[in-house]
């Protein structure tokens, strides 16, 4: 690095804008909550494995003004890729993919996880989790800006920890979790580039079955914190097995959240969500393929 004294000022003042960067926050999650806690599993106990395919696509309008709104962010489309293999009733391993893309770099994320179910009388289910998670980070300088002198390469690969704990009995689900265990960095010249945010997550519902299983109607809540708190209280209608529709409020957002997913031949799954706040400027859509069997 020929000039680190420039590299230095401009780490030191712009690390509040490069880590209040948001992650990947998928709306598909109810029954599926792999993503936010590395103990869950396949809702499904009859299935084996598990294959899925996400995508998250971010709309912000033309007129957005970045410095009046800085907790909105332009964004790729995310791609979201997961296996799980049950080896047993026991025990269960994963495997997950991420493309995530920012303002000045682009990341691929590898997960590698284990997860171990502990079983007793009849219903009562216990099951802990834990994943590898690494980092493959691409910075392009030139986006990245005020850097006369970067660096050759723009390859730097950082690494972390999730974690997480989930209890079942009968229609209960509840759950915690921490994502980025050791909110691991990227460093230049010894100081923060890109910061990851340690993410802890508590995750409750509790399934209602009525007319012989036919309905299904779940409150469900989600409590996360990253840079702040936020808490989505929710409610999810299933119908023959087959179709679930919900709706979820992002309370200190504002963002209301509509998500269909219908299941198909048993083994296939589709779904798509779309939400939208009355206080930010963005909305998402997002779209879910999976197969189990």
């Amino acid at each position: 690095m020929k000039n680190p004294i420039l590299v230095l000022l401009f780490l030191a003042f712009g690390i509040p804008r490069v880590t209040a960067q948001n992650t990947l926050r998928p709306n598909m999650y109810y029954q599926n909550m792999h993503y936010y806690n590395a103990a869950a599993g396949i809702e499904d106990t009859s299935s084996r494995m598990s294959f899925s395919a996400y995508a998250k696509y971010k709309y912000v309008p033309a007129n957005y003004d970045e410095y009046e709104d800085d907790d909105i962010w332009i964004k790729p489309v995310n791609l979201y890729f997961n296996h799980i293999y049950n080896i047993n009733n026991k025990n269960s391993v994963n495997m997950s993919y991420i493309y995530d893309g920012y303002s000045f770099y682009n990341r691929n994320i590898i997960y590698l996880g284990y997860s171990r179910t502990f079983r007793w009388k009849k219903s009562n289910r216990l099951s802990l989790g834990g994943r590898a998670v690494v980092n493959f980070n691409s910075i392009d300088w030139e986006r990245l800006g005020q850097i006369t002198s970067p660096p050759s390469s723009g390859f730097r690969v950082n690494a972390d920890l999730d974690a997480g704990i989930q209890y079942q009995y009968r229609g209960w689900t509840v759950g915690a979790s921490v994502k980025n265990l050791f909110a691991s960095s990227v460093k230049v010249n010894g100081q923060d580039l890109i910061k990851d945010q340690r993410e802890i997550y508590g995750n409750f519902s509790y399934n209602f079955r009525m007319f012989k299983e036919k309905v299904e109607l779940a409150p469900f809540l989600l409590f996360y914190s990253e840079r702040n708190f936020n808490l989505d209280a929710g409610l999810n209608l299933g119908l023959y097995q087959k179709v679930n529709v919900s709706y979820a409020i992002r309370v200190f957002e504002l963002r209301n959240i509509f998500t269909i997913r219908g299941n198909f031949l048993k083994r296939f799954q589709v779904g798509a969500s779309f939400d939208y706040s009355i206080i930010y400027s963005d909305y998402n859509m997002d779209l879910l393929l999976a197969y189990r069997f």
